[in-house]
C-alpha cells in the first residue's frame, strides 16, 4: 500500500501544483474600465448677417408691440382687447427675453427701448381711449403684423439657426392668434 500511496502522491502532487498555479494565474484582478470618450464640444448654431438683421427687426417689433399692448390693457373699450393686451405683453416679453439671450451668445447687443419715432407713435396712441383707441390699435397692429409676417416666413425658411427658427415660429403663431382675436 505504501507503493501505491507514494505513486499516487508523486503523480498527483505535480498535477496539484499545476492546477493551483494555473488557477492562481487564471484569475486576474479587474483593472479600471476604459474611460468613455469625451463628448464633442457644443458648437453654437450658425449665425449669419441675415440672422442678425432679423434679430434687430424682431426686437424693434417686440418693443413697440409690448408698449402698445401695455397701453391696450388700460385704454381699450373692448374687454377682449384689454385681455389680449395682457396676454400679448406676457408672450412677447418671453419671446423678447429668449431673443436677447440668443443675441448675447452671438455678441449682439439689442436696444431696450423703441426708437424716438416709434415712441412718438406709442405716445400718440396712448392719448386715445375707448372705441377710438380700439380702431387705431387694431389698425397699427394689422399694419405691423403685415410688415413682420414675410420677415418671419423668410427667416423660418432660410435660417440655419434652429433656436432662431423656433423663436420665429413661436412669434408667427402668436401673432396669427392675436390677429384672429382682433377681427
Amino acid at each position: 500500500m505504501s507503493f501505491l500511496f507514494r505513486h499516487k502522491a508523486c503523480v498527483l502532487s505535480p498535477l496539484l501544483v499545476l492546477l493551483l498555479g494555473v488557477s492562481g494565474c487564471a484569475y486576474v484582478t479587474p483593472g479600471q474600465p476604459p474611460a468613455p470618450p469625451l463628448p464633442a464640444l457644443a458648437k453654437p448654431a450658425p449665425f449669419t448677417a441675415a440672422d442678425a438683421a432679423f434679430v434687430q427687426k424682431l426686437n424693434a417689433f417686440d418693443l413697440v408691440q409690448i408698449a402698445l399692448a401695455n397701453t391696450a390693457k388700460t385704454h381699450a373699450a373692448r374687454n377682449d382687447l384689454a385681455l389680449l393686451g395682457a396676454s400679448m405683453t406676457k408672450d412677447l416679453t418671453d419671446a423678447q427675453t429668449k431673443l436677447a439671450k440668443l443675441a448675447s451668445t452671438h455678441s449682439l447687443t439689442l436696444p431696450t427701448k423703441p426708437t424716438a419715432a416709434e415712441q412718438k407713435q406709442i405716445d400718440r396712441l396712448g392719448q386715445a381711449h375707448g372705441a377710438g383707441f380700439d380702431r387705431r390699435y387694431i389698425r397699427l397692429f394689422t399694419t405691423a403684423h403685415g410688415r413682420i409676417k414675410p420677415v418671419l416666413a423668410s427667416q423660418i425658411a432660410l435660417s440655419k439657426n434652429p433656436d432662431l427658427v423656433a423663436i420665429a415660429r413661436n412669434v408667427q403663431t402668436r401673432l396669427a392668434d392675436y390677429q384672429a382675436v382682433m377681427k
